[in-house]
């Protein structure tokens, strides 16, 4: 499975989140999949990309030509895609991936979940989305899908559109487990 990992590149948030993203990393690499990420060498993206490189995971990395001219692209990756701006980025990683998994991260993060959400709700792809909620970092944001559908903008079928699941190696598993099951 290729898994596309929405996640931070700040060195700033606490250690838990980088300790999250080097165990989904490994658990890419021992469990055969393929890692397409962001490209940063920096933060959580930059753990998870040398975890899973490690432990024998093809490692794609999407970069924005503006982030690898300063040197922010994890060179180790099997391969590297040099993008024009983040939009091209965004497709490139979801055209690239069969799944998505959303670490804790800032704003590039919940805009890339928020972006491959809508394109399965408008059957656009049909490509899973898991967050991965350490210590209910994804709480607020699951509350703001519960106002929409109570609010009725949105469907509670477009709502079960999002996976939770406690950790990035328990998305895996939950991705790992669709997957199965849809053969």
């Amino acid at each position: 499975m290729r898994v596309a990992v929405y996640c931070s590149s700040s060195d700033a948030a606490d250690e838990k989140y980088r300790q999250d993203a080097e165990s989904l990393g490994t658990s890419i690499g021992q469990r055969g999949h393929e890692l397409v990420y962001g490209g940063g060498n920096i933060g959580s993206m930059g753990v998870l990309a040398i975890a899973a490189s490690k432990s024998g995971a093809r490692v794609v990395s999407v970069i924005p030509h503006f982030f690898n001219d300063q040197g922010l692209t994890y060179s180790a990756s099997d391969e590297i895609l040099v993008t024009e701006d983040m939009q091209q980025r965004k497709r490139e990683m979801w055209e690239r991936a069969d799944a998505a998994i959303a670490l804790p991260g800032g704003y590039g993060t919940l805009e890339e979940l928020t972006e491959i959400l809508v394109l399965n709700q408008l059957d656009l792809v049909e490509k899973p989305l898991v967050l991965a909620n350490l210590d209910g970092f994804w709480d607020p944001l699951l509350q703001q899908f519960d106002q929409m559908v109570s609010s009725k903008m949105t469907s509670l079928d477009h709502q079960r559109l999002v996976k939770v699941a406690p950790d990035g190696s328990s998305a895996l598993s939950m991705l790992e487990r669709m997957f199965k099951e849809d053969r």
